[in-house]
């Protein structure tokens, strides 16, 4: 049986707060944000729950407010406002077992998604 390690990455999402705001929102609780895990020598992170902007049409998501340094990941959109977050390289998790960062999905128009 070949046995995978993983890390967690650990992500908030950045939510709207209960006012008036006509840029993308993050379908997330904020209170229990995002995790994600990725396997050894791969970039791809699983993450729960799905990175997801609801409320507007979303151009990009980016990663905000690097809570240690760097964050070696991006978010790559997808269809339906959904997106993936990947690491830029294989990660060594001996080194560095977790990250975290908040991310937000930017609108069209420039607005990005509220704390």
């Amino acid at each position: 049986m070949l046995v995978f390690k993983v890390f967690s990455v650990f992500l908030l999402g950045l939510c709207l707060a209960e006012q008036i705001f006509d840029g993308p929102k993050l379908d997330i609780d904020s209170e229990d944000g995002y995790h994600g895990l990725v396997k050894e020598n791969e970039t791809l992170v699983e993450v729960t729950p799905a990175i997801r902007a609801i409320g507007a049409p979303v151009k990009e998501f980016r990663i905000v407010n690097k809570h240690h340094g760097e964050a070696p990941f991006e978010i790559i959109k997808k269809a339906d406002g959904y997106a993936e977050l990947r690491a830029r390289r294989v990660l060594n998790c001996e080194k560095r077992r977790n990250y975290k960062f908040d991310i937000a999905a930017v609108g069209e128009d420039g607005k990005e998604s509220q704390r």
